[in-house]
């Protein structure tokens, strides 16, 4: 999860009470596959949720199956809980902190009630944002069935968990597997600065009820009509291979326009207020997926919504959804564009090639955003000229940026603002691939790229993966090109050959 230059965001989740079903539906999760096929992931989350927009409150029952592949036998089991973070907003007193969460936050969150481990009831701690289940002699390849009930409170910030008047943002909002690296369980913190998003690819169906009234954008597809009942209807989405789901859930106020490109469905979300906006932005996100998979190659998704978002930041990207400034819809803007399709280049660099965001911010912050300039050259050739020379601009200040150490490829917890870490990790970054393109030419670039997508996808990359594309199409002198780049350092290729 990846933020756009200025964007802040915020997740938050509170303790609540206990499981609820519609009363005019049956337990959707009794119609669950009941050993669902996870030789492509690790894990398969079979979601059962009920929302209620009046309250701004859901109810949710969550299966999962997850199978050991750490290499080892295990002990215990971690999963991420990011949005309990902000369970207490009194200890979240740094300007970091206080830039993230708005001036009139609200806490919301996550209750769990009940946790079972293969049917039977089971012990699990909840310190921070990770969730610790005990296991006994947890085999390597042996699949686990746990089942969680929680109840959520929405909280109220600038951020993307969070609502409107007219929308419900539900982001990170489920527990998720914490990773697990060569050395152990990656313990994961949510940090002000950044994205902490750090997941793995896995397999999620998801029920969804709302009143009648209310829709919905999210992750993946809808497999069936929605179910109706009295007074409201049950939704039923299935997303493969995706790292987190994240969903909307609008009033009738929103209208979505449909458009097949390549295979795919682009849904762009707005309001009748937004209409003039919502024809520049679509049309933008047509043109950047069809420029994306030209050059770094296919889309592996079927669907993606483009969804109006609070009026507190630029984007944020998801797997096959992106949430974007609803101001910029009502003004047909051409300066927003450039948002647009850094979500969508996210889709590329992030949702499908993977890296840890806390550690290595720079690996799909960079990439991003040089996509995107690479698109704005063909579609906006002046929005294109404003941010090479603005990446150019930040590059002649990196000296100073570089106070204390800072470079491109510093971790997001040794960052102190945001206004440091987006004009290096935004600003310089892309500026090191966009130099590179000067000399070796675009072609080859992206020759370099669609190799570093292909060879990993649905992985976590690394720099030495990135490096080894490079080197393989370019050549070995890149190597040292980069690590100048990242050490603070800015050079040309020639100078390293």
């Amino acid at each position: 999860m990846k933020k756009i230059l200025w964007m802040v965001g915020v997740l938050a989740l509170l303790l609540g009470g206990g499981l609820y079903f519609a009363e005019d539906r049956t337990d959707l999760l009794s119609v669950f596959s009941s050993k669902p096929d996870i030789d492509d992931v690790n894990t398969a989350y079979e979601v059962d949720v009920e929302v209620f927009p009046d309250e701004k409150t859901a109810k949710a029952t969550m299966k999962i199956f997850t199978k050991n592949d750490t290499g080892k036998t295990q002990d215990k089991i971690y999963f991420q809980v990011l949005g309990n973070k902000f369970h207490d907003l009194d200890k979240l007193t740094s300007d970091a902190w206080r830039d993230y969460l708005g001036p009139a936050p609200e806490p919301g969150g996550i209750g769990f009630t009940k946790v079972t481990l293969d049917g039977a009831a089971t012990d699990y701690t909840l310190e921070g944002t990770m969730l610790e289940i005990p296991l006994e002699n947890w085999k390597v390849n042996e699949t686990l069935e746990l089942t969680m009930e929680f109840d959520i409170t929405v909280p109220f910030n600038e951020g993307i968990f969070s609502y409107t008047e007219n929308n419900i943002y539900f982001a990170n909002w489920l527990p998720i597997r914490a990773v697990y690296e060569d050395d152990g369980w990656y313990m994961n913190e949510f940090h002000p600065i950044g994205d902490s998003g750090y997941y793995e690819p896995a397999d999620y169906t998801v029920n969804v009820t709302l009143p009648k009234e209310y829709q919905i954008a999210s992750t993946g597809v809808e497999t069936s009509e929605p179910t109706e009942y009295e007074t409201k209807k049950t939704y039923e989405f299935e997303a493969k291979k995706v790292r987190e789901f994240a969903m909307c859930v609008m009033d009738q106020t929103y209208q979505v326009k449909k458009e097949e490109v390549d295979g795919m469905t682009i849904r762009s979300w707005y309001t009748p207020d937004s209409e003039e906006g919502f024809d520049t932005y679509h049309r933008a996100a047509v043109e950047a997926f069809q420029h994306f998979e030209k050059s770094f190659g296919d889309y592996p998704y079927e669907e993606f919504d483009v969804v109006p978002g609070p009026r507190t930041f630029l984007g944020m990207e998801y797997p096959g959804m992106t949430v974007v400034n609803s101001d910029y819809y009502q003004t047909g803007e051409k300066f927003f564009i450039p948002t647009i399709v850094h979500e969508i280049a996210h889709q590329w660099w992030y949702a499908v090639v993977g890296n840890n965001p806390i550690e290595a911010p720079w690996l799909d912050e960079s990439l991003t955003n040089y996509s995107t300039l690479q698109f704005l050259k063909e579609y906006e050739p002046g929005l294109a000229v404003e941010h090479a020379d603005r990446y150019a601009d930040k590059t002649e200040q990196l000296p100073a940026l570089s106070r204390n150490g800072y470079t491109i490829a510093s971790p997001t917890t040794e960052f102190q603002d945001n206004e440091l870490y987006a004009a290096l990790v935004y600003g310089v970054g892309p500026q090191m691939y966009y130099s590179l393109e000067k000399e070796i030419g675009i072609d080859k670039m992206n020759e370099a790229l669609a190799h570093y997508f292909k060879h990993n996808q649905f992985e976590f990359a690394t720099k030495e993966d990135l490096l080894a594309s490079f080197k393989k199409v370019v050549g070995p002198e890149t190597e040292d090109y980069f690590n100048q780049w990242l050490e603070g350092h800015p050079v040309e290729l020639a100078d390293v050959k």
